[in-house]
């Protein structure tokens, strides 16, 4: 009986062997780059974005509208610009969203209120019309020849340097919090009109934030993380946990003017720290103890 026992014994170890060596050998011959499978990669869909506590409109005593601007050459915001061309698993913000916008997978609108969804791929062919220029060829005898020809240039990575949000900061009283939403981005491309003039930035498009697939996408989208590539976050986490430094440049007035139109240079910088500095001390002022 105990001959049986370690008979059926050995068998099972054996084929677990077999089975564990089956399985080393399917990762290596896939496409795993490392030595374990991402929890991301098991799922069908990848991984699911956080899910925002819900909210009653009943238990919103105070909410304020603000704008405000990630510029990608700031050190912070590095995340967002690098790698320029798609790098060990990580592809910049641009890259990522051009993608998905080709692809349809995301939608595009014209302006931040997100009336009117636009063509992506007829947005960027307007952005940088083609331009005649004349070449230098050469015939089979040698000879220069001039040849007038037209250049098509595409919109590429390193032309968008900054971030346009807008967004929601609320008091919830159900919670006793003060909490901000994104509800939507927009990347700043800086159009050259060639006339000598400064660059006038420019919105390509408007991205709802809220759509689910917008938040799949940017939940399945990993960034560097500076101490520990293990821990990668994601877009997602980055834009939920607010790893970035920025700017405001407009708020919900009676006027609804952007900050440039009424103040310039260290009277903008003044305005745009006291609307920062009114949405931190709002908590503190509404609560009584």
């Amino acid at each position: 009986m105990k001959k049986i026992g370690f008979i059926a014994f050995a068998l099972y170890m054996s084929l677990s062997v077999v089975s564990y060596a089956q399985v080393m050998e399917d990762d290596e011959e896939g496409s795993l780059d490392g030595f374990y499978v991402k929890e991301s990669e098991m799922y069908e869909n990848g991984k699911k974005p956080f899910e925002y506590p819900y909210i009653r409109e009943a238990d919103v005593i105070w909410a304020h509208r603000v704008w405000r601007v990630i510029d990608f050459r700031e050190k912070m915001n590095q995340v967002f610009y690098y790698p320029v061309t798609p790098d060990q698993g990580r592809k910049n913000l641009y890259t990522i969203l051009d993608e998905a916008l080709l692809e349809g997978r995301i939608r595009a609108f014209d302006n931040d209120m997100f009336e009117n969804e636009i063509n992506w791929a007829e947005q960027k062919a307007s952005l940088i019309p083609p331009r005649q220029e004349t070449l230098i060829v050469y015939d089979q005898d040698g000879m220069e020849q001039e040849k007038d020809t037209t250049i098509y240039l595409s919109l590429a990575p390193e032309d968008i340097k900054q971030l346009r949000i807008k967004e929601d900061w609320f008091l919830d009283k159900n919670r006793t919090v003060e909490d901000v939403r994104i509800i939507g981005f927009a990347l700043i491309y800086y159009l050259d009109k060639g006339d000598g003039s400064t660059p006038m930035p420019m919105p390509l498009c408007w991205i709802r934030y809220n759509d689910p697939e917008v938040r799949e996408l940017l939940a399945n989208s990993e960034v560097y993380n500076f101490k520990n590539d293990r821990m990668r976050p994601s877009y997602d986490d980055v834009f939920r946990k607010r790893i970035f430094s920025s700017y405001v440049i407009r708020e919900t007035t009676v006027f609804g003017r952007r900050i440039e139109e009424y103040a310039a240079g260290a009277d903008a910088l003044a305005e745009s720290a006291r609307i920062e500095d009114y949405l931190f001390n709002m908590e503190e002022d509404m609560w009584e103890y």
